[in-house]
């Protein structure tokens, strides 16, 4: 049987992932955090697993450094096992330049792994050059 995370053990998880994978640009630790069948939309684009990691390491290329607000709103459903949270990235390009992206995504969990995640993003500074961030590939 499949282990249900509750309200609190599943931030303690997305933490951790944003922590270890989306600030620390770590793509060696996409497996503790994801099914291998994990399907991705962003604005509308769909990604598998292998994509989610060529995504991830594009933006350690492009980026100098990632830094996420807390969530400004946390919402768990522990019988549908999803999270929806909204919250800020600030991001700086190598070249030196800064953005702000706004984050809204709903997770779907299965056991301690996340199956799905759909994605909105809208950059705050209306800069067009960072509105790809959540979806660099």
């Amino acid at each position: 049987m499949i282990r249900q995370l509750n309200k609190s053990e599943a931030m303690i998880f997305l933490n951790g992932m944003y922590r270890d994978i989306v600030i620390g640009m770590d793509d060696t630790c996409i497996d503790q955090y994801f099914v291998p069948e994990y399907v991705q939309v962003t604005d509308g684009v769909r990604s598998d697993l292998a994509e989610f990691k060529h995504h991830i390491r594009m933006l350690r290329q492009e980026l100098q450094s990632v830094q996420i607000s807390p969530f400004t709103h946390y919402v768990y459903d522990e019988p549908l096992q999803t999270a929806t949270l909204r919250y800020t990235v600030d991001v700086e390009k190598k070249n030196g330049k800064r953005g702000q992206v706004e984050l809204i995504a709903i997770f779907e969990l299965q056991g301690e792994k996340i199956l799905r995640c759909y994605e909105l993003s809208c950059p705050l500074d209306q800069k067009a050059e960072f509105k790809e961030i959540a979806s660099l590939s």
